[in-house]
């Protein structure tokens, strides 16, 4: 299209004859789609157009109403102020989103040519194949396929069909395609391109364009400022082999790939092979040689933002880390998205070694702080998170402000932390009989805490005795490696213990009124999750927190309840009169501390018991302990819902009876040897039990069906045993008179059924007599106070 003169314009009606000024056209009469994304251009850009055409405007945005030139300045106002308008017209119809990518654009046909390019141009889904005008070489060249083909020539030039969006002249007077600027500037920075053929005053705003080219500068332009990622692949599958000749290879065909992106996520080779392992741990060191310290640094990827030391610290790779820091020590302090460093990654995802590798080279005095601050509290609340007590331990001696530090919303503060960890302390750990015997005596080192207390130093004798203690212990462990196992778990538990102590002190050390922000929390959740010795270390410390109650109005004895959590309500027997305050507590629905027993027990406290009817066992023993706790008052007293405690035990627990019963009579079914006798002496009890004749049915759980089902098992034991004892003997009767050997094989059939039995069915019996006729859940636990 032809492009129209600049007319002399001497007054204001010539100035808008040139150049149209339509100020009182009513805009929303033509156009009443806001362009907010693809979906909507197409629509967008017809009314646009028809209010652009009506108005004799069209010339501003296709080019053929230019700026006049600097001679006529009087000329060049009258166009601004028209284009201005037509601008004005654009940018009102455009959603804030939209809007905000405009921003810094001069002239309408700027604005124009960028909406275009960013949501009409064509994808590989829409159309495979974009007309580029113009001649090079002779001939017309074409966007097919993702390459830029010559119909004159078998010439192609790799282009992603995205990075052009519309036909472009190539004769270079003033050709402007727009092309996609982040696409460009990320292929022009994955092939190590910091600057080329594109001048940079060629870019205006957030729209690239490509001033006038000679025919040899547009051709490396399109060459070099596209990534054809699949031209990398031979690079991405050595690095993945960890193959280094290939690599090597290819390299020195293509130097760039060193720095370049392989694949869609933005990694680069380098990336690819530290997550590798020590496979392709000589890639590593062979590539890293061919990169600037400073280039490392600036190889992210695409979302994350990792660096290749953040990917080697989320895979454990301790000899890439090494190899890394040595080339560039900044690359420590690197973060990625989420403001992580290497060394949080290598923590949260429990690589131990590359964990303290980093710890160790890690300055305190380096931006950004490590040890300070939200990323200091982040590292020490990963670190106990992670189970590394003892190295909590170590930070908070050399870091004591982080104990303190309230960190941000998303990162929990360590003392609550530990709180959730009921697991890491004894009463988490579940230890068979024998594990519980050694747990109990076998020795471990404790820690040191320097708590400003008084430290009792042992005699020289004490002492002595004390290293002896531990060196036969130590010798009997490498005879029974299982022993050094309950010992490695019981000085875990020690310096989770140690590490509470620890945190609670620096904390008491605020002298703060409102110190409660620290331990308010953490109490409740301790409670909640049955972590008793966190519970008492922080009533020793601020006695005043066992009055903290949760969202919901419980304290630390209701919520014991509620989560079935004894060793925390057991506290209540090591308590002085005090604890007569809580049999009165009731919470928001008027329920006394016996409804909530009768509350049905979370399903993971459940589960601590095998079998419907030994559940249902442990229930009544919660709530008959409870039931004696309280003012007897409180039996038949009614929460809101006018329910009595007995009657919401009923409500809540009629589906565990009926499945009680199911596993009674499963059980007693279940034993096909003497199942007569099974039958007759436990089977008869537990028919009684839907409906029976006594309405009893609930209590019979607590005490008479187990006896009877624990009478049952004892009695088919024996006489299985009888059974094959008469069995052996009357096979030696028989067969061995003279023949002593045959007395192995006759022993081995006679026990072979009773082995069975036991590893089978003893546990169950084991069980069915501690619940029953054990110690039980509750009573002191310690001569230590509480509160």
């Amino acid at each position: 299209m032809a492009k129209s003169p600049s007319p002399a314009i001497v007054d204001e009606a010539s100035a808008t004859a040139a150049y149209p000024y339509p100020y009182t056209a009513n805009v929303a009469n033509f156009v009443s789609v806001k362009l907010s994304g693809h979906d909507k251009y197409q629509l967008w850009k017809t009314q646009m157009l028809c209010l652009i055409e009506g108005h004799g405007m069209l010339g501003f945005i296709d080019g053929t109403l230019e700026p006049p030139p600097e001679t006529r300045p009087d000329n060049a106002q009258w166009w601004r102020r028209s284009d201005a308008l037509l601008r004005g017209w654009i940018l009102g119809s455009l959603s804030d989103d939209v809007l905000s990518s405009i921003i810094g654009l001069k002239t309408a046909k700027d604005v124009w040519v960028y909406l275009e390019s960013s949501y009409g141009s064509l994808t590989p889904q829409s159309s495979s194949l974009v007309a580029v005008k113009g001649e090079i070489d002779g001939g017309e060249w074409k966007f097919d396929g993702g390459f830029m083909r010559s119909t004159a020539h078998s010439r192609s030039l790799p282009v992603p069909l995205r990075g052009m969006s519309q036909q472009i002249d190539l004769k270079g007077d003033s050709a402007t395609p727009t092309v996609d600027s982040k696409i460009n500037s990320r292929s022009r920075k994955s092939r190590g391109l910091e600057s080329t053929a594109f001048p940079e005053d060629s870019w205006t705003g957030n729209s690239p364009k490509l001033l006038s080219m000679d025919l040899a500068e547009i051709t490396d332009f399109l060459q070099e400022a596209t990534t054809n990622i699949s031209a990398y692949l031979p690079l991405y599958k050595a690095a993945l082999r960890g193959d280094w000749d290939d690599a090597q290879h290819f390299i020195d065909q293509e130097p760039e790939a060193v720095t370049a992106n392989i694949n869609k996520y933005g990694f680069t080779a380098l990336h690819i092979a530290v997550g590798t392992g020590k496979q392709g741990i000589t890639f590593v060191q062979k590539l890293v040689e061919k990169i600037s310290p400073k280039s490392l640094l600036k190889m992210l990827t695409s979302s994350e933002k990792y660096t290749p030391l953040h990917i080697a610290a989320v895979v454990g790779n301790t000899d890439a880390v090494k190899i890394l820091v040595n080339k560039n020590h900044k690359l420590l302090y690197a973060e990625d998205v989420d403001g992580l460093l290497p060394i949080h990654r290598a923590l949260i995802n429990s690589h131990k070694d590359t964990f303290l590798y980093l710890l160790g080279v890690t300055k305190a005095n380096q931006y950004p702080y490590t040890f300070t601050g939200n990323m200091g509290v982040t590292l020490l609340s990963n670190v106990i998170f992670a189970g590394y007590f003892d190295i909590a331990l170590d930070l908070i001696s050399r870091y004591p402000d982080l104990a303190t530090t309230i960190p941000s919303d998303n990162v929990d503060a360590p003392l609550m932390v530990i709180a959730r960890k009921a697991d890491a302390f004894e009463s988490g750990c579940r230890l068979s009989f024998f594990d519980s015997l050694i747990y109990k005596y076998v020795p471990t080192k404790l820690v040191n805490l320097n708590l400003n207390k008084k430290q009792h130093k042992m005699d020289f004798w004490s002492s002595v005795l004390q290293e002896i203690g531990f060196l036969v212990w130590k010798a009997v462990g490498r005879i029974l490696p299982h022993i050094t196992h309950i010992q490695k778990i019981k000085l875990v538990h020690n310096q989770a213990v140690a590490l509470v102590k620890c945190l609670c002190h620096e904390i008491s050390a605020l002298n703060l009124e409102s110190n409660s922000i620290y331990y308010s929390k953490p109490i409740i959740e301790a409670a909640s999750n049955g972590a008793y010795e966190v519970v008492q270390e922080i009533a020793d410390t601020f006695p005043q927190a066992i009055w903290y109650s949760d969202e919901s109005g419980h304290f630390m004895i209701q919520l014991a309840i509620l989560h079935r959590c004894e060793k925390v309500y057991n506290l209540t027997y090591q308590m002085s009169d005090h604890k007569h305050f809580h049999k009165t507590l009731k919470d928001s629905h008027n329920n006394n501390l016996l409804h909530l027993a009768g509350k049905l027990a979370p399903p993971h406290k459940l589960n601590l018991v095998s079998g419907a009817a030994l559940q249902m066992q442990r229930e009544l023993q919660w709530f008959k302990e409870v039931e004696t706790f309280v003012h007897p008052k409180y039996k038949m007293e009614k929460n809101s819902f006018e329910q009595t405690p007995e009657m919401l035990f009923t409500k809540e627990h009629k589906k565990l009876v009926r499945d009680g019963e199911e596993w009674m009579k499963k059980t007693a079914d279940s034993y096909t040897v003497t199942a007569g006798l099974i039958t007759t002496i436990v089977f008869a009890a537990a028919i009684t039990v839907p409906g029976g004749n006594n309405g009893d049915t609930e209590q019979d759980f607590l005490f008479t069906l187990p006896s009877r089902l624990i009478m049952g098992l004892a009695t088919l034991f024996l006489s299985t045993s009888s059974m094959m004892i008469a069995f052996g003997a009357s096979l030696y009767l028989l067969f061995g008179q003279g023949k002593d050997w045959i007395l192995i094989p006759i022993a081995a059939l006679s026990g072979l059924p009773i082995t069975c039995f036991v590893t089978l069915q003893f546990p169950l019996l084991v069980e069915l007599i501690s619940c029953t006729y054990g110690r039980g859940l509750f009573g002191k636990q310690s001569d230590r106070p509480f509160y």
